[in-house]
Order: structure tokens, then C-alpha cells, then sequence
């Protein structure tokens, strides 16, 4: 019973958020802390991004809310939940509300407003107003949370996870392809790391000033956000480089979504500025290379990009062939 969470528990409880060490952990403690509490039967996490592209097969693009679940898993290229038509109009208001959905009795946990996209917690079970007492508590410490590990996990500028989450992801998705070995290789749906580097903007921040120079790169991030998938994982690397983990796709379709997004910026007019264009490099993420062999295969193909012309897409297995 509700009446059994003694102070203790309850301050045991907060000390077990606040120690958490970034957002994954505290949202994973966060949901277990609530599996726990008597009378709680399903608790659901969810990341809920605007106008993240859904899907891309040729020329089609979808646009729209796009909602993870937590935690993310990159090899799914879609995600059925049965909660998608409330999480695409979560309603304004309080944090905490109770709300009737599909004759189930849900009580709904937000975190909007920051770095980061929104967060929302689904707590399905008998709510009575004990619970929604000890759900509002831990709310309030699991939002606070929230915030501090979006400044230190995100770009405060573009908003996009930053260097720091880009290691721990990406060494989460070499891990993967270590257990899930695949047998073709280029020709099987895998991941694959893209260094993006805007070409000449020490040029932009100085003919412009280091204020358009931010603007290009907000608005950078934001063509990234419009023009790859919910399960491509994004990041700004640092200064006027960024970079995008492409996931289950082969070779001929990452091309295409990369020369695409290379040819969406040399298209879009930036603001003060005009046009801008940028270099890629792109390598396989294989079974058997170490994350900072695959890093630095990128960054090879990229160098190749930048001193070949500029506004090109590279990939590091195409150099080896020519070597050849």
C-alpha cells in the first residue's frame, strides 16, 4: 500500500535521482521507481521531437512530431505504440494531469520547455490522489535533473546533443554491430558515422561577425533535424562540424540521404549570410574496426571532401577502392 512509502523511502528515492550520471540513467531510475510504487501496473518514457523526419524512401519525405521511446532503440525504423495519437497532442496546462484515454486512467508526466525535446512519463495503475502526490514529488526532482543533463549532454546553441553524447551513443552502437555481426557488409542494412563540415565559415565570421556566424549554424542544425530520420542519431562535434550516425540503411541509400541534405544546404539561403555549403565524410560502422578507427576513417574522408573542391560527399571505402 501507498500508506507503507515511509520518509525514508521517500528521501531514498530522491538521493537515487540526483546521483545519476546522465539522462539515460535518470530517466532508467525514474522508471523504476515508479514500477515500484504499489498500485503502478505500466510506466512508459517518451522523447517528443517537432518536425524530425519520420521516414524518407525517394523522393517521399514525412514531416512531423516525431515520439521516441524511451529507450531509444536505433535498429527499429519505425515504432508502434498505442499511445501515439495522445503523445502527438499532449495538452498544455499542469505537468501532472490525470487524463481518461481509451478507458484507461493515465496520469501524465511532462518536462517541456528545455534544452532538449519534451519529455513525457505515462503512468497507467489505480491513480488515487496519494499517488498523484508522490508522482507530483517526483516530478519535480526528475525535472530538475532533466535540465541539468541537458546542459551538460546538449549544445546550448543548436540544442543538439553535444561531443560528450555523441562518445557514449556511438560506442553504445559499435557495441551492437560487435554482437550483431552482418554478412554482406556494405550491401546489408547497417549504420554508418558522417563528419558534416560547413565549408569557409571562418570566412562567414569574419566578413559577418560571430552573430551570423551562430545563425548559420542554428539553422544548420535545424535542415539536419528536418532531413534525417527519428533513428539517426545527430550532434554538433564542435565549432562548425557536426555529425550524424545513420542507422540501417546500405550504402547506395546513405548516399542518397547524405547527398541530399549536402544539396538542401547549398540550396538554402541563410540569413544575412546567403549561401553556404558543406563537406562529408562517411564510413561504415563495422563489426570489427574500434570506434576511434571508424572516427578517424571519417574524418580521412572528409579531409578528402575539403581539399578536393569542397561541397562534396566522400566515403572513406570509395578512397580504399581508387587505392586500390
Amino acid at each position: 500500500m501507498l500508506s507503507n512509502i515511509t520518509a525514508e523511502q521517500a528521501f531514498s528515492w530522491s538521493i537515487s535521482l540526483t546521483k545519476q550520471i546522465d539522462f539515460n540513467c535518470l530517466t532508467n531510475e525514474m522508471v523504476t521507481i515508479l514500477t515500484s510504487i504499489s498500485g503502478v501496473d505500466e510506466v512508459n518514457a517518451y522523447e517528443v521531437y517537432a518536425g524530425r523526419q519520420v521516414r524518407s524512401s525517394g523522393e517521399s519525405d514525412v514531416t512531423e512530431k516525431v515520439i521516441r521511446r524511451f529507450p531509444v532503440d536505433f535498429t527499429l525504423v519505425e515504432q508502434d505504440d498505442e499511445y501515439i495519437e495522445l503523445l502527438s497532442n499532449l495538452p498544455s496546462g499542469d505537468a501532472l494531469q490525470v487524463l481518461d484515454y481509451k478507458e484507461e486512467k493515465i496520469a501524465l508526466m511532462q518536462v517541456r520547455h528545455c534544452i532538449g525535446p519534451d519529455r513525457a512519463i505515462l503512468v497507467l495503475g489505480q491513480i488515487n490522489e496519494v499517488m498523484l502526490a508522490i508522482f507530483q514529488h517526483l516530478l519535480a526532482l526528475y525535472t530538475n535533473q532533466v535540465i541539468l543533463h541537458d546542459y551538460k549532454e546538449r549544445d546550448l546553441l543548436t540544442r543538439l546533443p553535444n561531443r560528450q553524447t555523441f562518445d557514449n551513443r556511438f560506442f553504445q552502437v559499435c557495441d551492437y554491430f560487435r554482437e550483431h555481426q552482418l554478412h554482406r557488409e556494405l550491401n546489408d542494412k547497417g549504420s554508418w558515422i558522417a563528419m558534416l563540415d560547413i565549408d569557409r565559415f571562418k570566412r562567414v565570421n569574419d566578413e559577418h561577425g560571430h552573430q551570423c556566424g551562430d545563425e548559420v549554424l542554428l539553422h544548420f542544425s535545424q535542415l539536419m533535424e528536418q532531413s534525417f530520420r527519428y533513428n539517426d542519431f545527430l550532434f554538433r562535434f564542435g565549432g562548425e562540424e557536426f555529425v550524424v550516425i545513420l542507422n540501417l540503411v546500405e550504402m547506395n541509400f546513405a548516399k542518397v540521404v547524405l547527398e541530399r541534405f549536402r544539396e538542401s544546404v547549398a540550396q538554402y539561403d541563410f540569413p544575412e549570410v546567403g549561401k553556404v555549403t558543406v563537406s562529408i565524410g562517411a564510413t561504415h560502422i563495422d563489426s570489427e574496426s574500434m570506434p576511434i578507427g571508424l572516427l578517424g576513417d571519417a574524418d580521412a574522408a572528409l579531409y578528402h571532401a575539403k581539399h578536393s573542391g569542397r561541397n562534396k560527399l566522400v566515403f572513406y571505402e570509395a578512397m580504399e577502392r581508387r587505392a586500390i
